[in-house]
């Protein structure tokens, strides 16, 4: 599919030593049926063979536009998805992370939506999960409707960051870097606070990669913290209302956190979160 009356979407991957999972999540996008795309890649800082690759990659395929900048930007990749985005020419960006695998479909689906939908800004999916080999652990559910997502964001981060495709129509940076951890979180939910319509699919268009390396799943207690201050944040600066068992079970999940050492966090907390269905 490649038409001139269909709209150009621009696909921001960020990526700083990516070699081991790159040319998988590279591939994914190249191969989707939807085929008006670019595929903005930016390379921060990378000391591996991640820029060899990248190379080899631009020069087969005119849709990858390199970007470089050569010190890492740190913050989980949302400051280099910025600055990538600048360089958008789409009428759509969608976000893929240099480690996760795109399904053959997600952009034609997305792109479908939010043309059916004008009044939708940004929309979502369910993920699949994936381990360092590729083989599917599970599935992580995600509210379909706005009014489910917002209900929703204090007791979790109800859209899927790293699966997500809204309209290139902001005047600013999509992330707004206020935390040391987690900003898309607060970001997501300043827009659709100020009116911005999110929706998730009902399917899941990407695989969401958990592996040792993965930045989400290191320095556990330190993010967490981050994560209440901008549940925090939402109640401080917007106003925002969170239902009581979403706060008790916050406020457990924290006590948890902070009672056991750190090494035990992680199996700890996903079990906890799935417990508690958060």
């Amino acid at each position: 599919m490649h038409q001139n009356n269909v709209p150009l979407v621009s696909v921001v991957m960020p990526v700083y030593n990516g070699e081991r999972y790159l040319t998988e999540a590279i591939e994914s996008i190249l191969t989707q049926q939807y085929s008006n795309f670019e595929l903005l890649i930016l390379d921060n800082g990378s000391t591996d063979s991640t820029p060899d690759l990248l190379a080899r990659f631009a020069r087969v395929d005119s849709r990858i536009r390199l970007l470089h900048e050569p010190k890492p930007f740190g913050y989980g990749g949302e400051v280099a998805s910025n600055v990538a985005a600048r360089q958008a020419k789409g009428a759509f960006i969608a976000k893929l992370d240099a480690d996760d695998v795109a399904m053959p479909d997600r952009l034609i689906k997305q792109v479908n939506y939010l043309i059916s939908n004008p009044d939708v800004f940004l929309v979502g999916s369910q993920l699949i999960l994936i381990d360092e080999t590729g083989q599917v652990t599970g599935k992580r559910d995600y509210p379909v409707t706005h009014e489910e997502i917002y209900s929703q964001f204090y007791l979790k981060f109800p859209i899927a960051n790293p699966a997500v495709m809204f309209r290139n129509i902001l005047k600013e940076d999509m992330y707004q870097i206020k935390f040391p951890h987690f900003n898309d979180y607060y970001s997501l939910f300043r827009l659709i606070h100020t009116g911005y319509r999110m929706h998730n699919l009902p399917e899941a268009l990407t695989a969401y990669r958990i592996h040792t390396t993965n930045t989400v799943f290191t320095n556990l207690r330190a993010k967490w913290s981050s994560n209440v201050m901008i549940k925090q944040a939402f109640v401080r600066e917007f106003g925002y209302s969170a239902p009581w068992i979403h706060r008790l079970k916050i406020a457990a999940i924290t006590q948890v956190i902070n009672l056991f050492p750190e090494r035990m966090l992680l199996k700890i907390m996903n079990k906890a979160r799935q417990l508690i269905n958060a």
